[in-house]
């Protein structure tokens, strides 16, 4: 006997089996459960009832399960109609590609878009620049694989069951698979870089430059660069689209690309150049000078700053040979007005200015600064000298003031005798005459040679005589004699209330000369002794002298002018020591006649003397000193001729 379900769950493993798939032996018929028993129990009440409910149910559902079997069933052979082939119902947007297996899908899609690879794209770029870029160079057209396998794949979800239920689904409702556009974006990129290549263009800076004081400037460029990202993006937009014509124009965006240093930069630097490069007028006063701005532009260069920033640059070292140059025009000795006698009277002359010399440095600094000024935009402007000046010691206006003041406050004279030792006067009365006229201002100092001069510039000085070695030579120093215009100023001088300087007694006392108040002058070689004093008071002098025939002498007179300055001098305490006696010596020169005899110097005894000046101010003592002069012997020289006369003579 067949055994019996032993559960629910037996009945329902039997009754989802598939026909043929019972156990052997066995009737194909559903098996319905047995409620057991209970031994000693009551039967349970409706028992009838609940077991037709639950064969019903049974039933109902091996019944569904049947229909379903076989409906799939017969959905997997429709489906196996279409392997490898796309499913019915299936578009790419208008081209049916129902049933068609891949090369005539493809052979389909080849022909309703073929269209998409013909066409071009023109793009115009500046100065009239025009590219054409056909589709076919791109690579366009359908995007074939995508298109394909998207047609493919449409009611096929992957799962059986579900290929099941999507396959009928595409058939009666139908699937369209959007169209795709297909191109070769690195051609595209390769065309733009080509196009670019050919409308790019670097940006050209402005340069401006300096040759031997021209300045030049070249104007910039800007340059341009095609926006490629914006192009790729615009053309990839409309390549991409279905909708896109055949026939694509546009044009090409371009950037501007500025130069580095502009037009208006360099403009701007060669402007502050020409203001650097402009004449200096160097200015004092009412006078002015010029440095031309020729010789100032070859100084000046352009630079250009890590910002860059381009300037002019300034060679101030340049300045040093241009300095010098002006310092040959500013530079200036003092003058002093003049102070003249006409008529017994004195007069104002001439006029002053002062003296000066040029700081360079100082002017270099100030000239500089000016330049640099012009630089920055400052107008062009004189520029203030920098001297070191010297005021004149009696300005015009004063001479003017005091001439009509002036007197006569001192005098002295001393003789001398017209022979060949004093080149018959001339070395006397020459620098006396040089002499004539000098004004020595308030607080200025008289120096005999430097007033004089050189002596061989004076008309009628010559050679004269020399006292050497206690010895005398009548012709052995040119302007021998010169001593007696030296001492006779001095003594007007220090009479005048002028404060004596330098002075030296000679080296033979001579009696014509006030005792120990002589004043040698000589200059050997480069050793020089000169006679000076200095005017120490109020207001200038003016010195002036006179010679006059006085029998077979002549007197030198020197007189000081000033406004009376209250001075008064006092010569005292003379005290005269005499010294080694001298002798008279004979020599007889061969090369004169018989009966030649010529005094060339008598003799003259040593002496040592002391005397005392004294100058008051207004009866106030003022300045003092006792002079001490020590004069050797000089002997006496007689030469007399030893030549006797011949028929011949």
């Amino acid at each position: 006997m067949t055994d019996l379900p032993n559960s629910a769950a037996d009945v329902a493993a039997t009754a989802s089996a598939p026909d043929g798939d019972l156990p052997a032996g066995d009737a194909a018929v559903p098996v319905l459960p047995v409620t057991p028993v209970v031994p000693g129990g009551e039967p349970p009440r409706r028992r009838r009832g609940r077991s037709l409910a639950l064969r019903f149910g049974i039933a109902f559902v091996f019944g569904a399960v049947l229909a379903l079997a076989i409906g799939a069933g017969a959905l997997y052979a429709w489906g196996q109609q279409y392997e490898g082939r796309v499913l019915p119902g299936v578009r790419v947007g208008s081209t049916d590609l129902g049933g068609l297996n891949r090369e005539q899908a493809e052979a389909a899609l080849t022909s309703a878009y073929g269209s998409l690879g013909a066409g071009q794209v023109t793009l115009t770029g500046p100065d009239g620049h025009v590219t054409t870029i056909s589709y076919a160079d791109l690579g366009r057209g359908p995007d074939m694989a995508a298109m394909v396998a998207a047609a493919f794949a449409a009611g096929r979800e992957g799962e059986p069951i579900a290929n099941l239920i999507g396959a009928p689904q595409a058939a009666i409702h139908g699937v369209t698979v959007d169209s795709a556009v297909a191109y070769d974006r690195g051609k595209l990129e390769a065309a733009i870089d080509a196009l670019a290549a050919s409308i790019d263009q670097a940006p050209v800076d402005a340069t401006v430059s300096a040759d031997q004081g021209t300045f030049a400037t070249t104007p910039a460029t800007e340059g341009r660069a095609v926006d490629r990202a914006a192009l790729l993006d615009a053309l990839d937009r409309q390549l991409a689209s279905l909708e896109t014509p055949s026939s694509i124009a546009a044009e090409v965006p371009v950037a501007a690309i500025a130069p580095s240093v502009s037009t208006e930069t360099v403009e701007a630097a060669k402007a502050a150049a020409v203001r650097m490069a402009a004449d200096v007028v160097v200015a004092r006063g009412k006078e002015s000078w010029t440095i031309a701005g020729s010789k100032l532009a070859p100084l000046v260069s352009f630079a250009t700053a890590a910002d860059g920033t381009i300037n002019p640059v300034f060679d101030a070292s340049g300045l040093d040979p241009l300095l010098k140059s002006l310092g040959k025009q500013v530079n200036q000795i003092a003058r002093d007005a003049g102070l003249k006698l006409v008529g017994g009277h004195v007069v104002a002359t001439g006029s002053s200015r002062e003296g000066r010399t040029l700081n360079t440095d100082g002017m270099k600094a100030s000239i500089v600064s000016a330049i640099a000024a012009r630089q920055a935009g400052g107008a062009a402007a004189p520029v203030e000298a920098v001297v070191k000046a010297v005021q004149p010691k009696l300005t015009a206006a004063d001479a003017k003031a005091f001439a009509p003041k002036m007197r006569m406050i001192s005098k002295y004279s001393v003789f001398y005798w017209v022979i060949v030792n004093n080149h018959w006067g001339g070395n006397i009365e020459a620098p006396a005459t040089k002499i004539n006229g000098t004004v020595v201002p308030a607080g200025a100092k008289f120096d005999f040679w430097k007033t004089v001069g050189d002596l061989h510039d004076l008309p009628g000085a010559g050679p004269g005589n020399a006292i050497e070695g206690g010895k005398i030579t009548v012709t052995g120093a040119f302007g021998g004699g010169i001593c007696t215009t030296s001492t006779t100023l001095f003594n007007a001088a220090f009479r005048a209330g002028m404060i004596p300087l330098a002075r030296q007694n000679h080296n033979e006392f001579i009696d014509r000369y006030p005792p120990g108040l002589d004043a040698t002058v000589w200059i050997v070689g480069k050793a020089k002794q000169t006679m000076s004093f200095r005017n120490d008071t109020k207001y200038p002098i003016l010195i002036t002298r006179t010679v006059t025939q006085d029998g077979s002498r002549r007197w030198l007179t020197f007189k000081i002018w000033s406004v009376p300055n209250g001075r008064t001098a006092k010569v005292s305490n003379t005290v005269i020591q005499r010294g080694p006696r001298a002798i008279d010596t004979t020599v007889k020169d061969p090369t004169k006649p018989v009966g030649y005899a010529f005094r060339n110097n008598a003799p003259a005894d040593g002496a040592k003397v002391w005397v005392t000046v004294s100058i008051y101010d207004h009866g106030k003592l003022h300045w003092r000193k006792r002079y001490f002069s020590n004069y050797p012997a000089v002997n006496g020289v007689l030469v007399v001729g030893t030549k006797k006369a011949t028929a011949a003579d």
